[in-house]
């Protein structure tokens, strides 16, 4: 009993200490607490805390997305597999459909994992030295028994962000991640239990068929390296790549393969069908790790890359910074609402507009040039390949030009040192160190135009003039015919359509040359553009293809291809961005102009045969922002979202068609914007509506363009009013000079249609004037 008193102090003052405890936690939680969550519409979360990586699936374009989008399988051709941005390496499956991609989201056998690839593009290219492991004995060579070595795998143990890609292979149970650097890339390969545990290294495995291979396998460095020389997409030239491959794993056995012939203990294999099989237990470490420097120039560069770039086999540490180089990128442009499908739909689009071009320089600067001698570029910039320019011309470089700026110029000055390094001309499909001349037309040189529009003019302009006039003879096909007929004859195939590809070209070189001054340039370019109005048929309405006399082909067809690129002559008309009143004026008038455009868009994405939309292909991706030029801004609204909903989505299948290097997917990040920059070689945007309440894009020197859209959702696409830096504006042409030291654009929107914009003085500026 004398205890007692004690014993209930004691518990006094514990349980005084646990008071005054949890009293304290409290507070602090008070004083820290978020503030209390808003009422959101649409699903909102703040662009301080959205992850751009988060809001990325690379499966996005790998299926079909209808019977008519696109025009080579149906869907965007992308790639899942690990990409840094602009990278040189792009590690990623693929599947046994054979697609321009490599993967198929429908295919589930997977024959290997090469190591370069291009994103959306419409033919085969690239997809060279594929690896691929296996638990096995070499006896069969895969060159001519290539389905013993394949596997089967499920999408549920498949797993893809920016830099990164993992799969299950169930032939072997085997685990499959792959992560990439600028200028190299790791795989680690979890195998089971074993002690022939293998990897195949096809150097002869190209997409398109090898002319030359070689491999060399060095069991003391436990090191293969090889070449592979292929054919680019689309075209006839060659190009090598080299590469070295080096792992954490002694090598027990290793082999060769040329054709048909196995060769065991084999260190060296030559032919176009060669590779290299090594073998290692994973008995007690089952974590293969495989570092590969590739490289243009020579095996000695692909080995210095590696060691200049994550030395060491640190999976996670490169993987780790290419997640960082993405969120950077991707962070250039910070959204705020709408649903997790539209976000990830957008930043899935701004993610495959960063893969390409690619860095094509080693990382001591060495690039082979198109003249096929090794170039050093200068300090501080990259070298560049894989340049779309018939696609990517439309809308991406200016995208580029505006969120990466240095990375525009050095695109422009890669194509002038590929054109004064080779025979003059600016290339218009640059692959490696050649031009394919995929497509028609002349885009590189509008590529250059863009870039400087944009205020990107760190490169040498004036020899960029002088290749894009000069350079003109051996780029332009029918050149002589197009300056003494003043346009390209019928009896060129898709004559119509390389004409209005040198019109829009020589609009744009018109435009730079007057920027620096070159006047007479500026005249005869501008006089030219306008030839596409000899082949524009008043009697028809139509853009038709005419012959060499002057005469029309009889039983004229709009939903004709005839003449044309991938479309027809009822898509093909609108393509003179830069003169809308001019061919308005032609077809009888705005009133005419919108009719047809309202006819035009019963049909979003038809494909190439048909007299409607065909917005899978790079020449329509323009024509919905044209009824801001006939005084009709709410349908350009209008049909822009219908777009967007009806044709872009979070599936394997939500792209409208081949995304052509990123060219269609900078279509969709424009337009959730609400901007379009619509004229070839002209700074500035025809205005549209955001699809997101609130958009912050990182510009030059730290400045921001910031446009908030009070009332967005996906139903209310029109436009109540704009303020442009706190003033109300109805124009619908912002030029890239009132924005680019920063700017606020303030959306109004509604579900209905209103005038906002419709006045004959609002509509966009007339550039065809030699006074502009």
């Amino acid at each position: 009993m004398k205890m007692r008193p004690f014993v209930f102090k004691r518990a006094f003052f514990i349980v005084l200490i646990a008071v005054l405890l949890v009293s304290l936690i409290w507070a602090v939680q008070w004083l820290v607490k978020p503030a209390p969550t808003l009422p959101r519409v649409h699903t909102t979360s703040t662009a301080s805390t959205v992850n751009p990586i988060a809001y990325v699936n690379p499966f996005i374009g790998t299926a079909p997305g209808g019977s008519h989008f696109g025009t080579v399988g149906n869907g965007g051709n992308t790639f899942p597999g690990a990409t840094y941005p602009m990278g040189m390496l792009q590690w990623s499956p693929d599947t046994t459909s054979n697609l321009p991609g490599g993967y198929s989201y429908s295919d589930h056998t997977i024959k290997g994992f090469s190591l370069t690839h291009f994103s959306g593009r419409g033919c085969i290219a690239y997809q060279d030295v594929p690896f691929m492991p296996y638990v096995g004995t070499v006896t069969a060579s895969p060159a001519t028994n290539g389905a013993l070595y394949r596997s089967t795998f499920s999408h549920s143990s498949e797993a893809a962000q920016p830099g990164y890609y993992k799969v299950h292979l169930d032939k072997h149970n085997i685990q499959v991640e792959l992560t990439v650097a600028a200028l190299t890339g790791m795989g680690r390969f979890t195998y089971p239990a074993s002690s022939s545990s293998t990897m195949l290294i096809n150097t002869g495995g190209s997409a398109i068929s090898n002319t030359a291979a070689s491999v060399t396998i060095d069991p003391a460095s436990n090191e293969v390296s090889g070449a592979s020389t292929s054919t680019v997409g689309c075209g006839t030239e060659h190009y090598t790549l080299y590469f070295v491959a080096q792992f954490d794993h002694n090598f027990m056995h290793w082999g060769t393969w040329n054709g048909e012939k196995v060769q065991a203990q084999s260190t060296n294999s030559q032919g176009a069908r060669s590779g290299a099989y090594v073998t290692f237990g994973t008995n007690q470490v089952r974590a293969l790790h495989v570092r590969v420097g590739i490289s243009y120039v020579s095996i000695a560069n692909a080995r210095n890359n590696l060691a200049a770039q994550h030395a060491g086999f640190d999976f996670n540490t490169m993987q780790t910074a290419a997640s960082q180089a993405w969120k950077q990128q991707l962070g250039a442009i910070a959204i705020q609402g709408s649903s997790n499908d539209e976000k990830t739909t957008f930043y899935t689009a701004l993610y495959h507009v960063l893969i390409h071009p690619n860095r094509f320089n080693d990382a001591n600067g060495q690039y082979r040039g198109f003249d096929g001698q090794v170039h050093t570029v200068s300090s501080g910039h990259i070298h560049f390949e894989n340049i779309a320019a018939w696609d990517e011309y439309r809308s991406q470089i200016r995208l580029l030009a505006i969120i990466a700026p240095g990375a525009a110029s050095d695109i422009a000055q890669s194509l002038v040192d590929d054109a004064q390094q080779g025979d003059g001309h600016i290339p218009r499909w640059e692959q490696t160190n050649a031009d394919s001349h995929g497509m028609r037309g002349d885009g590189g040189s509008i590529i250059i135009a863009e870039a400087a529009a944009f205020g990107d003019t760190s490169f040498d302009t004036q020899g960029a003039l002088a290749a894009m006039v000069n350079g003109q003879a051996n780029i332009r096909e029918d050149f002589q015919d197009y300056n003494s007929l003043g346009y390209v004859p019928a009896d060129r195939s898709e004559s119509a359509a390389i004409t209005q590809e040198y019109t829009n070209t020589d609009f744009a070189i018109a435009q730079f040359a007057h920027s620096l001054g070159q006047q007479n340039i500026y005249q005869r370019m501008l006089q030219s553009s306008s030839r596409w109005r000899k082949l524009f048929n008043t009697t028809s309405g139509y853009i038709q293809p005419r012959a060499r006399n002057g005469s029309w082909a009889p039983d004229f067809d709009p939903a004709h291809m005839n003449g044309f690129v991938e479309g027809n002559s009822a898509q093909y008309t609108w393509m003179e961005p830069f003169d809308l009143p001019g061919l308005f004026k032609s077809m009888g008038g705005n009133t005419v102009a919108v009719k047809r455009l309202d006819a035009f868009f019963t049909n979003l994405n038809i494909g190439p045969d048909k007299p409607e939309a065909f917005m899978g292909n790079e020449p329509c991706l323009e024509v919905p922002w044209e009824y801001d030029f006939a005084q009709a801004p709410s349908h350009t609204q209008q049909v822009v979202r219908r777009i967007q909903l009806r044709l872009f989505s979070n599936k394997p299948g939500g792209l409208p068609g081949n995304d052509d290097g990123g060219a269609t997917s900078s279509w969709y990040v424009f337009s959730a914007l609400g901007l379009y920059p619509e004229i070839p070689g002209v700074g500035g945007f025809v205005i549209g509506s955001p699809l997101f309440p609130s958009a912050t894009i990182q510009l030059a020197s730290g400045h921001t363009l910031t446009i908030t859209s009070t009332g967005a959702n996906d139903h209310s696409p029109y436009v109540q009013s704009l303020r442009l830096n706190g003033k109300p504006t109805t124009h619908l042409w912002l030029p890239w000079d009132n924005v680019k030291n920063g700017a606020t654009l303030a959306f109004t929107l509604s579900q209905q249609p209103t005038n906002w914009g419709s006045n004959a003085t609002d509509a966009p500026p007339i550039f065809t004037s030699t006074q502009n």
